[in-house]
């Protein structure tokens, strides 16, 4: 940074040590106030703004207006070194993408901000591009814009779409699939030995339907990351929108209502739709009887059927 003063040197050293956020000139000021720098002064906002208008020539400083609050932030001199070498046009352009952040701006809003005919804003964009300095992204919300953001940047979800959108389209398989593994493995707590050696033929004698094996959304959501089903990362809140849809389907239910907060376990028609269980002979309802307080165990023929408990009375409990 030849060239520059040693208070111009400071202010943009203060800016980069507070990268991600900007200050305004009463904070730069309060930062500098009774230090010794030399020859140079910052004690007034006269002071202040000459040094300000040092780093803005050499493109090390970017400002930003928040309601009526001026604020500065820091330009990296790689990012100076790049943004000098462009074109008027095409530094405008690029101040704007870059204060965009990750939810990118629209050409046509670019053209209203920086008053460019479209043919230049067209062919600054392309140049920018070229150069690797920014990229065009889909935005599932606006599929016909589009949107410019830096090269560098991922795109936010309110961009993308999340993880339930693949090149702006819904991925309705991939969320079908998760849905099925989902369903499954809060099965597999609820009734462990739901699905045996015999295909998916349910042994109604094995069903297990206790409580304190059911997953909660942390649960679900390492059991997904850990099986390598995708390699796409879910937050906890993506896995728990997904057990909303299978609660609206009715193939889950909470347990909030145990005490449980975001533990989940299958319902019993789920089961009878997911599995091929054993037709009982005749009309005669399936009789069974529990020895503790999960457990169903096999169907027994005794002489007095009331004291046995149906499985769906005792499910419905």
């Amino acid at each position: 940074m030849s060239g520059l003063s040693n208070a111009a040197k400071e202010i943009h050293n203060l800016l980069i040590a507070n990268q991600g956020s900007s200050l305004a000139q009463e904070e730069i000021l309060e930062h500098f106030k009774g230090k010794d720098l030399g020859e140079d002064k910052i004690e007034s906002v006269a002071d202040l703004m000459k040094h300000i208008q040092e780093l803005l020539n050499r493109q090390l400083i970017n400002l930003s207006q928040q309601g009526t609050t001026l604020k500065f932030s820091g330009v990296d001199l790689k990012q100076a070194s790049k943004i000098s070498n462009m074109s008027q046009d095409e530094a405008m352009i690029y101040s704007y993408i870059e204060g965009s952040g990750r939810e990118g701006i629209w050409t046509k809003t670019i053209k209203a901000k920086t008053n460019l005919h479209q043919h230049i804003v067209l062919r600054c964009l392309k140049s920018l591009e070229n150069q690797s300095f920014i990229k065009s992204v889909k935005s599932v919300k606006h599929p016909t814009r589009k949107i410019y953001m830096l090269y560098h940047l991922t795109p936010s979800i309110e961009v993308t779409g999340g993880p339930w959108f693949t090149d702006s389209e819904l991925d309705t398989e991939f969320i079908d699939s998760l849905l099925i593994i989902i369903w499954r493995f809060i099965a597999n707590k609820t009734y462990p030995n739901l699905f045996g050696t015999e295909g998916n033929k349910a042994q109604l004698y094995e069903f297990s339907v206790g409580l304190n094996n059911a997953p909660d959304v942390a649960q679900i959501n390492k059991f997904i990351r850990g099986s390598g089903i995708t390699n796409i990362e879910l937050t906890d809140d993506d896995v728990r929108s997904l057990c909303d849809v299978l609660c609206y389907e009715e193939k889950i239910e909470k347990l909030e209502k145990f005490g449980k907060v975001d533990s989940y376990k299958v319902t019993w028609h789920s089961v009878e739709e997911a599995v091929k269980l054993d037709e009982p002979e005749g009309d005669v309802a399936p009789i069974f009887t529990f020895y503790d307080n999960h457990k169903v165990v096999n169907a027994i023929d005794i002489e007095n059927p009331d004291q046995n408990y149906y499985l769906d009375a005792y499910l419905n409990q």
